[in-house]
C-alpha cells in the first residue's frame, strides 16, 4: 500500500485529502505544519508527499529546502496553494517539483496526478 503524507493546516481542505486519498485505499498521514512534517519525514518513509505553502512554524518551501539541503528525497512532492502565483510555480521549479495543484482541487484531477506520481 502507498504512504502519503499531506501537509495542511486548514482542517476542512486536511479532510477533503484524508478522504479521497483514503478512499482510493492509500495510506495516509497528516501533518498540520511544517515542523510536525519534517519530523515525519525524517521518521518515516512516503511514496509521495502533498504539501501547502503556506504553513505555520515552516512554511511548504523552506521544508523543502531543509530537506534537499539534508539530502532527504523530494522529488514526489505536490504542492498544493489556494494562490496560483507564477512566482511560487516558479519557485517550486527552482526546488525541483514539477507538480503544482491550486486549492479548491478538483478530486478526478486530482487522483488522477497522485496516481501518475506514484508509477
Amino acid at each position: 500500500m502507498k504512504k502519503i503524507l499531506v501537509v495542511e493546516d486548514n482542517e476542512l481542505n486536511m479532510k477533503l485529502f484524508y478522504d479521497i486519498l483514503t478512499y482510493h485505499k492509500f495510506q495516509v498521514d497528516k501533518a498540520y505544519d511544517g515542523i510536525e512534517a519534517y519530523s515525519k519525514i525524517k521518521n518515516n518513509i512516503y511514496n509521495l508527499i502533498i504539501l501547502d505553502i503556506q504553513l505555520p512554524k515552516l512554511d511548504g518551501f523552506s521544508l523543502v529546502k531543509k530537506l534537499q539541503e539534508e539530502k532527504i528525497e523530494t522529488s514526489n512532492i505536490i504542492i498544493t496553494s489556494a494562490c496560483a502565483m507564477d512566482k511560487d510555480k516558479n519557485k517550486a521549479r527552482e526546488y525541483k517539483i514539477d507538480t503544482y495543484i491550486t486549492k479548491p482541487i478538483d478530486i478526478h484531477s486530482f487522483i488522477n496526478i497522485v496516481e501518475s506520481k506514484l508509477q
